[in-house]
């Protein structure tokens, strides 16, 4: 490979340091090196900073990211709560005729530790159910106040129905991920 003389093009601002070495390579595709410049030796610290970084963190065992260990067994459960989000609820609230408010209520059901999710599949159409009732008799209760929406009075009458629909001790809280009134 030989290199080729640099051409400084008129209207291109001039590069500090040592002018490029240009080399072609046998696709002859030009490839420019900046060899001496300023900037070439920011990116050479930037990357003996990173490959060090990299090399002195410890290194995480297969069983602590999940992963079976090599003998095959797997590694330890992840123990935690189980959440089960239920759909968006867009709830209009109506006064006379008219509707003045329109409230979207985003909800997760939080379980008793030990349950998973599938253990309330069966009744999760009749716990939507429930909390859709719920909310549209709560909030045409609530039509002539100056907020409708209120999350702690949402979060206790929706665990008393999900105590109701799947029984005592199966929800640990109702959580409220999203509460947006809007006015029509």
């Amino acid at each position: 490979m030989k290199p080729t003389a640099h051409v400084q093009m008129p209207g291109k601002p001039k590069l500090l340091g040592n002018p490029p070495r240009r080399f072609e390579a046998k696709s002859r595709l030009r490839v420019t090196v900046l060899m001496g410049s300023p900037g070439c030796r920011v990116r050479r610290w930037l990357l003996a900073l990173i490959v060090s970084a990299g090399l002195s963190l410890p290194a995480i065992p297969a069983s602590a990211a999940g992963e079976e260990s090599p003998e095959g067994t797997p590694g330890p459960a992840v123990s935690g709560p189980t959440f089960v989000k239920l759909p968006l609820f867009n709830i209009p609230v109506i006064e006379g005729n008219k509707v003045t408010r329109q409230i979207s209520v985003g909800i997760a059901l939080e379980l008793v530790e030990g349950l998973k999710a599938d253990s309330i599949a069966e009744k999760k159409p009749a716990v939507i159910d429930a909390f859709l009732r719920d909310l549209y008799a709560m909030f045409a209760q609530r039509s002539g106040t100056s907020r409708v929406a209120v999350e702690g009075s949402i979060k206790q009458r929706l665990a008393q129905t999900a105590d109701r629909v799947l029984g005592q001790g199966v929800v640990r809280q109702v959580l409220i991920l999203e509460l947006v009134e809007r006015q029509r």
